[in-house]
Protein backbone atom coordinates (compact mmCIF):
# COMPACT_ATOMS: atom_id res chain seq x y z
CA UNK A 1 0.00 0.00 0.00
CA UNK A 2 1.58 3.61 -1.18
CA UNK A 3 1.49 5.66 1.13
CA UNK A 4 -0.91 9.18 0.47
CA UNK A 5 0.42 11.80 -1.54
CA UNK A 6 1.47 14.75 0.68
CA UNK A 7 -1.01 17.88 0.98
CA UNK A 8 0.12 21.41 -1.05
CA UNK A 9 -0.32 22.93 2.41
CA UNK A 10 1.82 20.36 4.12
CA UNK A 11 5.32 21.41 2.13
CA UNK A 12 7.73 23.36 2.86
CA UNK A 13 9.86 25.23 0.36
CA UNK A 14 13.46 23.89 0.69
CA UNK A 15 14.63 27.13 0.20
CA UNK A 16 13.43 28.87 3.28
CA UNK A 17 14.62 25.71 5.26
CA UNK A 18 17.97 25.45 3.66
CA UNK A 19 18.48 29.66 4.22
CA UNK A 20 17.68 29.23 8.07
CA UNK A 21 20.47 25.76 8.38
CA UNK A 22 23.28 28.09 6.44
CA UNK A 23 22.47 30.81 8.59
CA UNK A 24 22.24 28.47 11.98
CA UNK A 25 25.46 26.30 11.11
CA UNK A 26 27.37 29.75 10.13
CA UNK A 27 26.24 31.21 13.73
CA UNK A 28 27.18 28.25 15.38
CA UNK A 29 30.80 27.85 13.40
CA UNK A 30 31.18 31.54 13.95
CA UNK A 31 30.46 31.32 18.04
CA UNK A 32 32.78 28.73 18.74
CA UNK A 33 35.47 30.90 18.63
CA UNK A 34 34.08 32.33 22.10
CA UNK A 35 35.07 29.10 23.33
CA UNK A 36 38.57 29.68 23.50
CA UNK A 37 38.89 31.26 27.17
CA UNK A 38 41.60 34.04 28.00
CA UNK A 39 42.39 35.88 30.82
CA UNK A 40 42.38 39.65 31.04
CA UNK A 41 45.52 41.39 30.68
CA UNK A 42 45.31 42.94 33.94
CA UNK A 43 45.69 39.71 35.30
CA UNK A 44 49.23 39.45 34.19
CA UNK A 45 50.06 43.47 33.86
CA UNK A 46 52.94 42.57 36.12
CA UNK A 47 54.49 39.31 34.18
CA UNK A 48 57.33 39.73 31.86
CA UNK A 49 56.16 37.17 28.96
CA UNK A 50 52.67 36.11 29.73
CA UNK A 51 51.79 34.75 26.44
CA UNK A 52 53.64 31.96 26.48
CA UNK A 53 51.55 31.13 29.69
CA UNK A 54 48.44 31.96 27.85
CA UNK A 55 48.94 29.76 25.17
CA UNK A 56 49.72 26.78 26.85
CA UNK A 57 46.54 26.99 28.71
CA UNK A 58 44.22 27.46 25.82
CA UNK A 59 46.04 24.68 24.06
CA UNK A 60 42.58 22.21 25.03
CA UNK A 61 40.17 25.01 23.90
CA UNK A 62 41.85 25.57 20.62
CA UNK A 63 41.34 21.97 19.95
CA UNK A 64 38.03 21.62 20.85
CA UNK A 65 37.84 24.83 19.03
CA UNK A 66 38.97 22.85 15.56
CA UNK A 67 37.58 19.49 15.83
CA UNK A 68 33.95 20.95 16.50
CA UNK A 69 34.83 23.51 13.43
CA UNK A 70 35.69 20.69 11.22
CA UNK A 71 32.51 18.64 12.53
CA UNK A 72 30.02 21.48 11.79
CA UNK A 73 31.52 21.79 8.31
CA UNK A 74 31.41 17.78 7.96
CA UNK A 75 27.52 18.35 8.97
CA UNK A 76 27.09 21.10 6.93
CA UNK A 77 28.12 19.63 3.51
CA UNK A 78 25.79 16.78 4.03
CA UNK A 79 22.79 18.72 4.64
CA UNK A 80 23.62 20.92 2.11
CA UNK A 81 23.91 17.48 -0.05
CA UNK A 82 20.61 16.44 1.42
CA UNK A 83 18.78 19.64 0.18
CA UNK A 84 20.22 19.38 -3.09
CA UNK A 85 18.68 16.10 -4.16
CA UNK A 86 14.95 17.29 -1.91
CA UNK A 87 12.04 18.45 -4.27
CA UNK A 88 10.46 19.81 -0.91
CA UNK A 89 9.90 19.18 3.13
CA UNK A 90 6.97 17.59 4.68
CA UNK A 91 5.79 18.49 7.94
CA UNK A 92 7.83 15.58 9.82
CA UNK A 93 10.79 16.10 7.54
CA UNK A 94 10.82 20.05 8.95
CA UNK A 95 10.51 18.79 12.47
CA UNK A 96 13.90 16.73 12.59
CA UNK A 97 15.46 19.46 10.98
CA UNK A 98 14.99 22.14 13.75
CA UNK A 99 15.68 18.99 16.09
CA UNK A 100 18.50 18.97 14.75
CA UNK A 101 19.33 22.77 14.39
CA UNK A 102 18.55 22.92 18.36
CA UNK A 103 21.75 20.73 18.40
CA UNK A 104 23.96 22.30 16.27
CA UNK A 105 23.04 25.59 18.36
CA UNK A 106 24.16 23.82 21.41
CA UNK A 107 27.48 22.49 20.27
CA UNK A 108 29.26 26.09 21.32
CA UNK A 109 28.65 25.25 24.78
CA UNK A 110 29.17 21.98 25.15
CA UNK A 111 32.69 22.66 23.34
CA UNK A 112 32.88 24.98 26.08
CA UNK A 113 32.70 22.75 28.36
CA UNK A 114 34.58 20.04 27.15
CA UNK A 115 37.53 22.23 26.53
CA UNK A 116 37.63 24.00 30.00
CA UNK A 117 37.15 20.85 31.52
CA UNK A 118 39.99 18.31 29.63
CA UNK A 119 40.29 16.10 32.91
CA UNK A 120 37.07 15.60 33.13
CA UNK A 121 35.29 12.97 31.17
CA UNK A 122 31.61 13.93 31.75
CA UNK A 123 32.40 17.22 29.68
CA UNK A 124 33.74 14.89 27.18
CA UNK A 125 30.85 12.44 26.83
CA UNK A 126 28.23 15.67 26.80
CA UNK A 127 29.61 16.85 23.39
CA UNK A 128 29.62 13.44 22.18
CA UNK A 129 26.42 13.26 23.20
CA UNK A 130 25.88 16.58 21.18
CA UNK A 131 26.96 14.90 17.79
CA UNK A 132 25.21 12.20 18.36
CA UNK A 133 22.13 13.31 18.12
CA UNK A 134 23.21 15.26 15.58
CA UNK A 135 24.49 12.49 13.50
CA UNK A 136 21.52 10.21 14.68
CA UNK A 137 18.82 12.48 13.54
CA UNK A 138 20.53 12.87 9.96
CA UNK A 139 21.09 9.06 9.61
CA UNK A 140 16.72 9.15 10.79
CA UNK A 141 16.11 12.09 8.34
CA UNK A 142 17.69 9.76 5.50
CA UNK A 143 15.61 6.76 6.41
CA UNK A 144 12.45 8.94 5.94
CA UNK A 145 13.59 10.16 2.54
CA UNK A 146 13.76 6.66 1.65
CA UNK A 147 10.70 5.85 2.97
CA UNK A 148 9.02 8.67 0.92
CA UNK A 149 11.41 8.84 -1.91
CA UNK A 150 8.57 8.73 -4.33
CA UNK A 151 7.46 12.28 -2.81
CA UNK A 152 10.43 14.00 -1.76
CA UNK A 153 13.06 12.88 -4.11
CA UNK A 154 11.80 11.39 -7.12
CA UNK A 155 14.23 10.45 -9.69
CA UNK A 156 16.91 9.47 -6.92
CA UNK A 157 18.20 5.87 -7.12
CA UNK A 158 18.33 3.56 -3.86
CA UNK A 159 22.34 3.51 -4.49
CA UNK A 160 21.97 7.22 -3.66
CA UNK A 161 20.76 7.09 -1.27
CA UNK A 162 21.65 3.80 1.02
CA UNK A 163 25.06 5.64 0.03
CA UNK A 164 23.93 8.53 2.28
CA UNK A 165 22.48 6.22 4.81
CA UNK A 166 25.80 4.52 5.18
CA UNK A 167 28.00 7.65 5.32
CA UNK A 168 25.73 9.20 7.86
CA UNK A 169 26.30 6.42 10.27
CA UNK A 170 29.83 7.81 10.29
CA UNK A 171 29.27 10.46 13.35
CA UNK A 172 27.02 7.82 15.50
CA UNK A 173 29.30 5.19 15.65
CA UNK A 174 32.20 7.63 16.26
CA UNK A 175 30.16 9.38 18.93
CA UNK A 176 29.81 5.97 21.00
CA UNK A 177 32.79 4.71 20.73
CA UNK A 178 33.84 8.65 22.32
CA UNK A 179 31.79 8.06 25.17
CA UNK A 180 32.78 4.09 25.75
CA UNK A 181 36.69 5.71 25.75
CA UNK A 182 35.16 8.26 28.02
CA UNK A 183 33.28 6.02 30.29
CA UNK A 184 36.75 4.51 30.72
CA UNK A 185 37.87 7.79 32.31
CA UNK A 186 40.28 7.64 29.21
CA UNK A 187 41.27 11.80 29.01
CA UNK A 188 40.92 12.66 25.31
CA UNK A 189 38.07 11.10 23.75
CA UNK A 190 37.21 13.38 21.73
CA UNK A 191 40.17 13.26 19.87
CA UNK A 192 37.68 10.36 18.22
CA UNK A 193 35.86 12.89 15.92
CA UNK A 194 40.18 13.58 14.10
CA UNK A 195 39.51 10.30 12.28
CA UNK A 196 36.01 11.38 10.90
CA UNK A 197 37.98 13.65 8.05
CA UNK A 198 40.42 10.73 7.26
CA UNK A 199 37.18 8.24 7.19
CA UNK A 200 34.83 10.62 4.72
CA UNK A 201 38.26 11.00 2.11
CA UNK A 202 38.33 7.10 1.92
CA UNK A 203 34.81 7.26 1.43
CA UNK A 204 34.82 9.46 -1.05
CA UNK A 205 37.82 7.27 -2.48
CA UNK A 206 35.64 4.78 -2.55
CA UNK A 207 31.70 6.20 -3.42
CA UNK A 208 30.10 3.81 -5.45
CA UNK A 209 27.77 6.24 -6.88
CA UNK A 210 30.82 8.25 -8.32
CA UNK A 211 31.84 4.56 -10.22
CA UNK A 212 28.41 4.09 -11.77
CA UNK A 213 28.77 7.86 -13.42
CA UNK A 214 32.21 7.00 -14.66
CA UNK A 215 30.79 3.70 -16.23
CA UNK A 216 27.91 6.24 -17.65
CA UNK A 217 25.29 5.12 -15.63
CA UNK A 218 22.80 7.16 -13.33
CA UNK A 219 23.19 7.85 -9.40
Amino acid sequence: MTDEPVLASCRIPRERVGTLIDAIYAFSMTLLVITIDTPSKFLHIKDATPVHDIFISVIPDLMHYFIAFILLAILWYFEHQRFMSLRHLDRPLLCMNIASLAFVCLLPFSTNLAGDYPFDTLGAIFFELNILIIGSIACTQWFYIKKKSHELVPGLSMLYINREIYWSLVFPILSVIGIVIALFRIVGSVEIYLLAPVIMAFLFWKDPVKSVKTEGGQP
